[in-house]
Order: C-alpha cells, then sequence, then structure tokens
C-alpha cells in the first residue's frame, strides 16, 4: 500500500524553510475535488476535505505530484 502523500510541518525539525516532513502512514485512494488521484491516510483526508470546503487548498503541501483523472472543477 501506497504511502500518504500529504506533507506536515513539524516545528520540531523547522529551520528556515525547512520543517515539512511526509506522512509516515498508509494512504488510500482518494480524488480531490480537483480531480486528482492521490494517495491520502484517514487522518488527513478529513483535513483536506475541510481546506477544500473552505477555499484553502492552496496551502497544501504534496510530497509527490498527484495523478490528474479530469477536468477541474470550476
Amino acid at each position: 500500500m501506497a504511502g500518504c502523500d500529504v506533507l506536515y510541518h513539524d516545528p520540531t525539525h523547522a529551520s528556515p524553510g525547512d520543517g515539512w516532513r511526509p506522512c509516515p502512514a498508509a494512504g488510500q485512494v482518494w480524488t480531490d475535488p480537483d480531480q486528482v488521484l492521490r494517495f491520502v491516510c484517514a487522518t488527513h483526508r478529513r483535513q483536506l476535505v475541510a481546506l477544500h470546503a473552505a477555499g484553502l487548498a492552496d496551502r497544501i503541501r504534496w510530497g509527490r505530484p498527484g495523478l490528474p483523472v479530469g477536468r477541474a472543477a470550476g
């Protein structure tokens, strides 16, 4: 099973311009509202849905590019 594609900020490892770490959890297939296929763990999936709903999807950092599967909504 693929790992979660989300990067999270870990202040214990933060230095100028650093501190982003890959999520160590196993991911499950998830298609975001922009129709991009990714692997995301259950914890991050809830957070990602909330960020998309709030219009804050541009704040998400990904460890690897997703696979576009359709046209973006809008």
